[in-house]
């Protein structure tokens, strides 16, 4: 695969990201709420700048349309990012696309730290998203796409891969605690009990955590990122088979499709990673060797 096509897959790992994020701020709200309306955090702000009492901002109309009028502005600066991404060298304006995906990309932080101060401060949350802003990333600081293959950035993208994985395997190991819609979902697609899923999830939690080791280790790395790159799709696309309801199936496609669509980076990157360095490993074959 030439350099263009891995130029492309980056592009479409970056655009899938932030366009599942547009999709899910639009129709679904941000976790925006969880440090706006966080009382002990924002009373000082609140009641010694703005000179507003707790409880008037808490239940102001106007305090509750700006955060929605923030939401909707959050997710058209999302598909712009996504449209920016796609067409990223079709664009000549360097300084708007970086406002552009500077912008999304700060959006993007904010967004998971409120998703960490949400669910108590739960932190592997935030590593869960290494993935998504690995490609994003990567552009913003490539604006020629002139290093992809460099060993330095592969690196990088495998830190990135690896923390997502991870932070998933954690939780699918129950070390951390065991998310209950995890269990839902084994269950529904698999057809399992409540025990067998919960043995399924510990040794999916254990194969992600050894992927993660090996991907750096270069003679079982491509093994590694293979079984990344079908479980990083598998895993997006359950979120759509585990979520169908054959009562209301437009409206439950609809609800889950943004949670596939940011989630198919988890798949793409490691593609990204396992071709580049399988390119790389053919040109160091074909290189010449000097003969005494």
């Amino acid at each position: 695969m030439n350099k263009l096509k891995i130029i492309s897959l980056v592009k479409i790992c970056a655009f899938s990201v932030f366009l599942g994020r547009a999709y899910q701020l639009y129709f679904f709200g941000a976790p925006y709420r969880a440090i706006l309306w966080d009382e002990s955090l924002l009373t000082p702000m609140v009641e010694g700048i703005f000179n507003y009492s707790w409880f008037d901002y808490a239940t102001s109309p106007k305090v509750d349309e700006w955060i929605n009028n923030l939401t909707r502005f959050s997710s058209y600066i999302f598909l712009a990012a996504s449209i920016v991404c796609l067409f990223w060298d079709k664009i000549k304006y360097i300084r708007l696309k970086r406002l552009i995906l500077g912008l999304a990309l700060l959006l993007l932080l904010v967004i998971g730290i409120c998703m960490v101060k949400d669910k108590n401060y739960e932190y592997l949350l935030f590593f869960e998203l290494f993935i998504q802003f690995s490609a994003p990333l990567l552009l913003f600081f490539n604006i020629k796409l002139d290093i992809i293959e460099s060993k330095k950035v592969i690196n990088v993208l495998k830190f990135a891969i690896a923390c997502t994985f991870i932070a998933h395997g954690l939780f699918a190991m129950g070390l951390i605690y065991l998310p209950g819609y995890f269990v839902d979902m084994t269950i529904k697609i698999l057809g399992v009990n409540e025990t067998q899923a919960t043995m399924f999830l510990y040794v999916a939690g254990v194969l992600d955590l050894i992927t993660s080791v090996l991907i750096f280790i270069p003679k079982v790395a491509k093994y590694a990122l293979l079984y990344m790159v079908f479980w990083g799709f598998v895993t997006a696309l359950a979120r759509l088979f585990a979520g169908y309801s054959s009562d209301f199936p437009s409206m439950s496609i609809h609800n889950n499709t943004f949670l596939v669509i940011y989630r198919v980076s988890h798949g793409l990157l490691p593609l990204i990673v396992l071709i580049v360095e399988k390119k790389y490993r053919t040109q160091l074959i074909k290189l010449p060797t000097n003969e005494n």
